[in-house]
């Protein structure tokens, strides 16, 4: 467990699966290294309108640029070895605690900023997209 905050990571494994409510999703297996020690935090990229905004998050942080209207095939093995940049918080839950991706975080250089606040229902108008 580390403590909340800041963390650079590497994306150690990914694979399509299916969530609870029967949308794809990509699991995603984040390494971190942290005072000689080796953290694995796990996060998902589900495929719901909804959570496109930390799909688009994520590819800003590992350095992908974002082009407005382009269609996109993301799948699992685009995400293995990875590289950016997380913030964590701790999470409870069923009485178990562990480190959450609270937020993706941009490239220091500056690029694009990707949205850390869910949009509202209806507000992401990409409805082109290939997943």
């Amino acid at each position: 467990m580390l403590p909340e905050g800041d963390y650079d990571f590497v994306v150690d494994d990914a694979g399509e699966k299916e969530s609870t409510r029967g949308n794809a999703m990509i699991e995603l297996q984040l390494a971190i290294e942290h005072d000689g020690s080796r953290v694995l935090v796990f996060d998902h990229l589900v495929f719901t309108r909804n959570a496109f905004w930390k799909i688009d998050a994520f590819r800003i942080c590992t350095g992908e640029k974002l082009v407005e209207g382009q269609k996109v095939n993301f799948e699992a093995e685009d995400c293995i070895d990875r590289k950016g940049r997380c913030h964590l918080c701790i999470d409870t839950y069923e009485g178990k605690t562990r480190n959450k991706v609270n937020a993706y975080l941009p490239p220091p250089s500056g690029g694009s900023k990707p949205s850390l606040v869910k949009p509202k229902p209806g507000e992401d108008p990409r409805d082109d997209l290939d997943f």
